[in-house]
């Protein structure tokens, strides 16, 4: 098999078109203050990807 990638430009289209939630890194860090201590081990993991999202400028892989 191939690992080449298949370009879909519907796909980058739909991806443009959509709007992103803003997350400001300092609310995202008292909410996974809250998270750790009420061990909720899921919402640590949502807010850590969160957090990464709101350091970087863009999304991708």
């Amino acid at each position: 098999m191939s690992a080449r990638l298949v370009r879909r430009p519907t796909e980058n289209i739909a991806l443009r078109a959509t709007r992103r939630p803003v997350y400001r890194l300092p609310a995202v860090l008292a909410d996974m203050t809250t998270a750790n201590r009420l061990r909720d081990r899921e919402g640590m993991l949502l807010l850590a990807c969160r957090a990464v999202r709101a350091t970087n400028k863009e999304v991708g892989e």
